[in-house]
């Protein structure tokens, strides 16, 4: 990882919150956290790097853009190439549903999530979880969860796939080596949302099931029909986990982003004067652990039903010693 940024805690930080939920759970399971931590490192030997800051008028965007968002880009790109201001180009591409943010010098005034309390331990042989997670945040909270003895069913149409299970060292088969260490311990259900029916297969998840987790947007959420008064409305006594980029009140609660979008848009991508690419996608390691912490202290009736763990308050963690 010669040449590339990573923040001086993320360690530290990593190991307090695997401690937590291992006391949490009374049990060790879940080994050396730098594998966790480092995990695009540890599946394949030559990762794909983080996109680099790209200069734009006074400053840097991140270009955090998948394989379907290049043709919408360049459009996109083609209209506002006359506005030299990243804060307002970033803006514009939110509208555009681009995950595009700004470099920031500046670190945002955030406070770091609220993890809960627990002040019993939990058994989960007995706890089903509906996974409606992507990525690596939210898959890696579902799979600690996993290990520890739930049940879980990850909703994955094979419509729309996550967009890992094609990714570094996939050869066709869907099957990318990172993607199957975050979901190797699940059940998955192919289940369109976009066409549930009620008395459906995942209506009867629902009703069976303790907590769900997802780690799509809250606009994402209400197109699809799984917003929390519909998900209580099946099932009133589930918990709700609902794994974000920003923390919701934040002028960027809906953005779409991933981790080195929220490492720019944070703050943290700045140091000595310039922007720094990190090494790896470092907030959604740490907020899968957040986001597995608090699931706990839910299914211990010691956090609200209803929680929301987000990325940018996952980073500002790392500025604060414990």
């Amino acid at each position: 990882m010669t040449g590339y940024w990573l923040p001086p805690r993320l360690y530290e930080r990593g190991a307090q919150l695997a401690a937590t939920i291992e006391r949490r759970l009374g049990e060790q399971f879940i080994g050396a956290i730098d594998y966790w931590l480092e995990l695009p490192e540890r599946a394949v030997n030559e990762p794909t790097r983080p996109p680099v800051p790209c200069r734009w008028g006074e400053g840097y965007l991140c270009l955090d853009l998948g394989p379907d968002d290049l043709a919408t880009w360049e459009t996109f790109a083609g209209i506002v190439e006359s506005d030299v201001d990243p804060e307002s180009v970033a803006q514009r591409a939110q509208v555009w549903r681009l995950p595009v943010t700004p470099y920031r010098s500046k670190p945002l005034p955030q406070q770091s999530n609220n993890l809960g309390n627990c002040r019993r331990r939990i058994d989960l042989r007995t706890v089903r979880v509906v996974d409606l997670t992507s990525m690596w945040a939210g898959p890696f909270c579902t799979e600690l969860l996993a290990l520890a003895g739930a049940r879980v069913v990850k909703i994955e149409p094979s419509s729309r796939p996550d967009g890992l299970r094609y990714g570094d060292g996939d050869d066709g088969s869907g099957n990318a080596p990172m993607f199957v260490e975050l979901n190797k311990s699940k059940e998955i259900a192919d289940i369109d949302l976009r066409y549930c029916s009620e008395g459906g297969e995942f209506h009867q998840l629902l009703r069976s099931a303790d907590i769900v987790v997802t780690s799509l947007s809250p606009r994402a959420n209400a197109n699809l029909g799984i917003s929390s008064d519909r998900l209580h409305a099946v099932n009133p006594d589930l918990a709700l986990l609902s794994i974000t980029a920003f923390a919701s009140g934040s002028n960027e609660s809906d953005w779409v982003a991933y981790g080195t979008g929220v490492h720019a848009a944070s703050g943290m991508g700045w140091v000595d004067g310039c922007p720094l690419t990190p090494a790896f996608s470092y907030p959604d390691p740490l907020a899968g652990l957040e986001a597995c912490a608090t699931a706990l202290a839910q299914l211990a009736g010691d956090a609200p039903k209803q929680c929301r763990v987000s990325l940018d308050r996952s980073v500002a963690g790392l500025r604060r010693s414990s």
